[in-house]
């Protein structure tokens, strides 16, 4: 669990995305809108930020994308929103998030694969964000801890989160593995993919959730010339 926590947070973790070239501006429209900050920030790699006036974040469709969509296709209309004051997380016009708890984590994440990819980047977030952040997505129901894995872990509260930037899905619309990649250079000199792999159930009347005790849980290492990997964001 500690090295899966390492390859979200800390300065060298990569961010989460800006938005998504392959669709209209729609979702950025509405930082005209008083909803954002005047200004948008780069990140550490030169990707638009938007630092919404709600530190939750603010919502960009509440209609959901139909789920006839190719696995490979990129959810559409991605903004990467700082929230929470230092949570750089995707937020799209197709696939959620429609909504929030009241502590402010997202929900309504569609049950497509582009949804199961969001709603993990944000709720593993959450699990290497810092203790309190760990409190918030598991009051939320959105993280599954039976065998209390997060029980001995203990980060600074409000740690800065991010997620690296290369995404695999593997979708059944009951279970899903999304995997996030980042290239990195191995001790040995070798060039990588740091890979982390994250299982999402669905379940009625909540949506996605991690399951922090399923057996696909965990961290490995692919070669640069795997198959399967989209650069959504």
């Amino acid at each position: 669990m500690v090295g899966l926590v390492m390859a979200f947070r800390g300065d060298d973790a990569e961010p989460l995305v800006s938005l998504d070239p392959t669709t209209d501006s729609g979702a950025t429209a509405q930082d005209k809108d008083g909803l954002f900050e005047p200004d948008p920030v780069f990140d550490k790699t030169n990707r638009v930020v938007y630092v919404p006036l709600d530190p939750h974040g603010v919502i960009l469709s509440d209609t959901l994308a139909a789920a006839n969509r190719p696995v490979e296709q990129a959810p559409s209309g991605v903004m990467l929103q700082r929230i929470h004051g230092n949570m750089d997380l995707p937020f799209s016009t197709s696939d959620g998030p429609t909504g929030f708890t009241d502590s402010g984590v997202a929900t309504g994440f569609s049950r497509t694969a582009q949804g199961a990819a969001l709603a993990a980047a944000h709720y593993i977030g959450y699990v290497a964000a810092g203790d309190n952040r760990v409190e918030m997505v598991t009051e939320a129901g959105r993280v599954s801890d039976p065998t209390r894995q997060l029980a001995g872990v203990r980060l600074a509260d409000d740690t800065p989160a991010a997620v690296m930037p290369m995404v695999d899905v593997s979708f059944h619309p009951d279970l899903t593995l999304v995997k996030f990649g980042a290239t990195v250079e191995r001790p040995n000199g070798a060039t990588e993919i740091r890979v982390v792999k994250i299982p999402v159930v669905w379940r009625e009347g909540t949506g996605w959730v991690v399951q922090l005790d399923s057996t696909a849980f965990g961290t490995e290492f692919e070669p640069v010339s795997s198959e399967g990997w989209q650069q959504w964001w």
